[in-house]
């Protein structure tokens, strides 16, 4: 169970530990961390891949994102969400994940190249979809191939479609 404490602990050094550490830069750890930064707490976003945004990255058009009533591109609306959390403070690095020790009041993450610290640590490591392996599948995501059938299924009104469980 992770410790939501935002105590400041007199034995951690200011300059050094995070009010709070964030790993997984999609659309839940960059909204965290933009209200985070906003009410001043110093925090950090890990993120392994070289861009934030999570699956927004590659979706295509985003057309159920509250607040946008057009399509919005999916890495145009990352960006946007990048661009703003780092206006309030938050910090990014592009950093894989390889342990996270949260048993001390100050946590340790490591990467293959920091230890960073935080007093409170918030996991948003998202989701992926599970692809089948199947023949014209990379070829058509998003065009026709798609991996929520909750939110794009009323795109084939009339339609004979298959849908597969892959258990994500």
């Amino acid at each position: 169970m992770l410790d939501f404490n935002f105590s400041f602990s007199a034995e951690a050094d200011s300059r050094q530990v995070y009010d709070l550490i964030i790993i997984g830069g999609g659309p839940a750890g960059l909204s965290a961390g933009l209200y985070a930064a906003r009410y001043k707490l110093k925090t950090l976003m890990i993120e392994k891949a070289p861009v934030a945004g999570g699956q927004l990255t590659a979706t295509e058009w985003v057309e159920n994102y509250p607040g946008f009533p057009e399509p919005v591109l999916g890495k145009k609306l990352a960006e946007d969400m990048e661009t703003q959390a780092k206006f309030f403070g938050l910090e990014i690095v592009h950093e894989d994940v390889q342990s996270v020790d949260l048993v001390s009041s100050v946590k340790e993450i490591r990467t293959g190249f920091n230890t960073w610290k935080a007093r409170t640590v918030l996991i948003a490591t998202g989701s992926s979809p599970r692809r089948l392996g199947v023949k014209g599948e990379q070829e058509f995501s998003g065009r026709g191939v798609s991996y929520c059938a909750t939110c794009d299924g009323p795109f084939y009104p009339d339609k004979t479609v298959a849908v597969v469980g892959a258990g994500n």
